[in-house]
């Protein structure tokens, strides 16, 4: 492929932006102090190509739980667009549901940046900064409403699971996750499709192989998006985006082994090469090589 034209190098750009959003927003990575510890490597790829690499760190609790991620593209997306970042986000455990406490978002590519803080009290958003202001000209307006009974993007990925059986049952996988990024809010709704197996790498120590359960993903916009946008409406008819879910040891949580999401540029995955959890238990009803 040559990417000798102006508009491919653009193309490239997109693509390696939308990699880093859906990334960022989707994992985290700074030291955290819950009981069981995750430390999780992730390659991105575009189309079949690798355009990125993510590191993450999490912990979870009886009562609570952090969840960290630094990000860096590589390669030739790495040139285009220098693109890193990292997010963090903490919060507690009640009934089998996350309350996030506090959210942040910090990305740096060649040409812009941005940075969202925001807090939260029993779901609702507290305090907010987003950095550059978001362009609110002919999109959905947020209300005071939007912003309460929500979870931010990485506390969506800490899946906890009610009741005592096996974690890993199609029911962990029924859901609808109220997101709101600090920019918009969205649903994401998540249905039980499959069970496949996780392979990490043999020469990383301890690294999860076993039963991963597959959640198709549907996506609708709430607020803070222009209607009838191509990308809203793209995403929201979008039939191929999937989640993968471990088990973290010695919880009823579980946490994102691979995403694989169909854009307008090709398929975006983030999956695992490594998956460890630092932890003697072993997860309910799984058994384990950890």
């Amino acid at each position: 492929m040559s990417f000798s034209s102006f508009d491919r190098r653009l193309s490239l750009r997109a693509a390696s932006a939308v990699a880093l959003a859906g990334a960022l927003a989707v994992f985290s990575a700074a030291p955290a102090a819950a009981e069981t510890r995750v430390r999780a490597r992730y390659q991105l790829t575009l189309a079949g190509f690798e355009i990125g690499a993510a590191s993450m760190q999490s912990g979870v609790d009886g009562s609570g739980y952090d969840i960290n991620l630094s990000l860096r593209m590589t390669g030739l997306a790495r040139f285009i667009t220098g693109g890193r970042g990292a997010a963090t986000s903490r919060g507690a455990l009640h009934d089998a549901a996350v309350t996030p406490a506090a959210y942040a978002l910090n990305t740096r590519s060649s040409d812009k940046g941005q940075v969202i803080r925001f807090a939260l009290a029993a779901g609702a958003i507290t305090q907010i900064s987003v950095e550059p202001p978001p362009k609110t000209r002919d999109t959905v307006p947020i209300t005071d409403a939007d912003k309460r009974g929500v979870i931010d993007p990485l506390s969506a990925l800490v899946m906890p699971v009610a009741g005592s059986g096996d974690p890993l049952a199609p029911s962990s996988c029924d859901r609808t996750l109220p997101i709101f990024d600090g920019r918009q809010r969205f649903d994401v709704t998540l249905r039980y499709d499959r069970f496949e197996t996780a392979k990490g790498d043999p020469a990383v120590k301890g690294s999860y192989d076993g039963k991963v359960i597959v959640c198709k993903a549907s996506y609708k916009a709430i607020a803070g998006h222009k209607p009838g946008r191509r990308q809203v409406t793209f995403m929201e008819n979008n039939k191929d985006m999937e989640v993968w879910l471990a088990p973290i040891a010695g919880t009823r949580a579980l946490l994102p082994w691979k995403i694989s999401v169909r854009t307008e540029m090709g398929t975006a995955v983030i999956a695992a090469t490594s998956f460890v959890v630092d932890g003697d238990a072993k997860a309910p009803g799984e058994k384990s090589n950890l």
